[in-house]
């Protein structure tokens, strides 16, 4: 009898150990994406990988925009709109977007997550800054298969950025 207690103790011990290296494997995972998702966006300007930048995205994916409901279709339509335009009075070249995802909070619970971050954004173009916004992000997440994909998110401006003028 001893022995079955101790042989369950260590099961559960191992169960509990293995279920906290998969949580902070997702944790990890997940602030991986948030910042793999940053870094295409800021760099759509330059790639025009639009699929590229897309691929962190659930196909059910949903944002707030200046308090409007948006979802994938309407943000890819946006972004595929912005790639065929071209610059007018400043070259491809000197426009540049600039993207730093910091304080970044992750919680899973199964397949199913949320992380709060913190995110600057800065366009410059021919070396002067021509938009600086500082946001606290809140993103949803769902795994599917051995994958995290955004679901949803929602930033709200005003931080740090905005109090230094």
């Amino acid at each position: 009898m001893k022995h079955l207690l101790v042989t369950s103790c260590v099961l559960m011990c191992a169960v509990a150990f293995a279920s906290e290296a998969f949580a902070l494997a997702d944790e990890q995972a997940i602030t991986k994406l948030i910042q793999d998702s940053a870094h295409a966006m800021a760099a759509l300007p330059k790639t025009k990988d639009v699929k590229g930048a897309l691929q962190y995205l659930a196909q059910d994916y949903t944002f707030i925009d200046e308090g409007q409901l948006r979802d994938r279709k309407e943000l890819e339509a946006t972004l595929r709109e912005l790639q065929s335009q071209k610059p007018s009075g400043e070259s491809a070249e000197s426009a540049e977007i600039k993207d730093k995802v910091t304080n970044i909070q992750v919680h899973v619970a199964g397949d199913w997550a949320w992380a709060v971050y913190d995110e600057v954004v800065i366009t410059t173009a021919n070396g002067r800054i021509i938009d600086e916004g500082d946001s606290t992000c809140t993103g949803i997440f769902r795994k599917t298969g051995q994958r995290w994909l955004y679901v949803h998110e929602h930033c709200s401006e005003g931080g740090d950025a905005d109090k230094s003028n």
